[in-house]
């Protein structure tokens, strides 16, 4: 599985997760059984679920980072820290994505 990577000491990351802003419809779900972390996230109001794949987890930083490819074509990149408050994650993301141009 591309999405499912050996996780380290750390396992605060736990859980499922949405941006604090109160109105993100995207839940990602950090899973840890024995020592592996698997990354998934959907769309809950269509139930999208993206392909997530290059799923990395630096021990030093206690940072998952990871990439989510959405049917618009859409590919976001992830990068996730555990803060210091253990309710809370920290999320770096960037964005790419395909246009269609025509000449004018």
């Amino acid at each position: 599985m591309k999405n499912v990577v050996n996780l380290g000491n750390n396992a605060r990351i736990a859980g499922t997760w949405k941006h604090c802003d109160g109105f993100s419809d995207t839940e990602f779900t950090f899973s840890i059984v024995g020592a592996e972390l698997s990354v998934t996230a959907i769309d809950v109001t269509d139930g999208e679920l993206p392909e997530i794949y290059d799923v990395s987890w630096n021990d030093a930083k206690l940072e998952v980072s990871f990439a989510a490819l959405w049917s618009s074509g859409r590919l976001l990149k992830y990068r996730v820290s555990v803060g210091p408050n253990k309710d809370r994650l920290q999320a770096t993301i960037s964005a790419a994505w395909q246009e269609l141009w025509e000449r004018q």
